[in-house]
């Protein structure tokens, strides 16, 4: 399922002003060797240990038209040169991402911030997805340890995420 926004909409704009002031801008994505998935914080200090440069706090911006938007709290690199890249693997193999910048987000493993999700219509399904996605992000969010989620979910809450997943896919058909 293609998440990366293509272009920035009157609506993205919107939904990037709830969550912080600025526009969003596409970066270019290049994982850097030894780079985790769902780690970018610890990602980008070790590239800035290995070329300088500074972490950038924000938001990588999703949306499946005519569902959601989501904004996932995501660091990036700023190189000496202030070049803007991020430096962690994605989940879809993206090259670029579309990155919001919000300095007053900065990372704390103790303090976890989760995902902003929004529907972007007032359909009935919009609706359904963004509770069960609010939900599903509720649940793992438990399990969450640093940048992780430890995937050995209980039995209880692994039939709820089962039970959820189930039903986005019916959904986003």
């Amino acid at each position: 399922m293609d998440t990366l926004p293509h272009a920035i909409s009157k609506q993205l704009l919107e939904f990037c002003g709830r969550i912080a002031p600025g526009r969003p801008v596409f970066v270019r994505s290049k994982p850097i060797a030894g780079a985790i998935q769902s780690a970018c914080f610890r990602n980008v200090r070790e590239k800035v240990k290995r070329a300088g440069g500074s972490l950038v706090f924000g938001w990588a911006i999703w949306h499946l038209p005519h569902y959601y938007f989501e904004a996932e709290h995501h660091g990036v690199w700023c190189s000496p040169s202030g070049e803007l890249l991020d430096v962690s693997p994605q989940f879809n193999g993206y090259s670029e991402i579309l990155f919001l910048r919000d300095d007053a987000a900065v990372y704390n493993p103790k303090s976890l911030r989760p995902n902003i999700i929004e529907p972007a219509s007032d359909s009935p399904a919009a609706q359904e997805v963004v509770q069960l996605s609010l939900r599903r992000n509720e649940i793992l969010n438990h399990y969450r340890t640093d940048e992780f989620v430890d995937f050995q979910l209980d039995s209880e809450d692994q039939m709820a995420v089962d039970a959820i997943d189930l039903r986005l896919s019916t959904l986003l058909v």
